[in-house]
């Protein structure tokens, strides 16, 4: 385990890319259901609770799983599927988590200059994600990083755009 951790670290920070990962079912379950915690753990730190919480698990998961596999047929390397998607759903979770205590700050503060700072930092999270889903789309799909990072970023706003739009009450 500390080795998967490692390698999704070497990734996050943009040193190795998503063919360093063997093509195993099992590594991808095992990701698969490390990111989704992570995702929960996030939720609640954002103040999710009830009912609304497995909808919007599945709607993320489900929307990550299915985009990145509309693009990787797109590119026809839909073979890179399980080493791609482990890379996305592993250093997803570690940026997921380091996301998680600034969430809950952010929550749990009242408004103020601390909270605008929290989310100054909850923004370049955001886009340490969108440039590290770039760096591994880059590997991925054999192209710029600038286009992995216009993907990532396509993707980012369909998130965005689909969350407001089925679950209004959220924003």
């Amino acid at each position: 385990m500390k080795a998967i951790v490692r390698t999704c670290w070497h990734i996050c920070l943009l040193r190795q890319g998503p063919q360093v990962f063997p093509r195993s079912w099992m590594l991808f379950v095992i990701l698969l259901l490390l990111y989704m915690a992570a995702d929960v753990a996030l939720f609640v730190a954002q103040g999710l609770r009830g009912r609304v919480l497995l909808p919007e698990l599945l709607l993320d998961t489900a929307l990550l799983l299915a985009f990145f596999a509309l693009v990787l047929a797109i590119w026809q390397k839909l073979e890179r599927f399980n080493q791609t998607l482990s890379a996305l759903l592993g250093t997803g979770t570690i940026i997921m988590l380091v996301a998680v205590p600034l969430s809950l700050l952010a929550t749990l503060l009242p408004v103020s200059t601390g909270t605008q700072a929290v989310g100054v930092l909850l923004w370049v999270v955001l886009a340490w994600n969108v440039l590290v889903t770039g760096h591994i789309l880059r590997h991925a799909l054999n192209t710029w990083l600038t286009l992995g990072i216009i993907i990532a970023g396509t993707y980012v706003v369909l998130n965005l755009v689909m969350f407001s739009v089925l679950f209004p009450m959220r924003t």
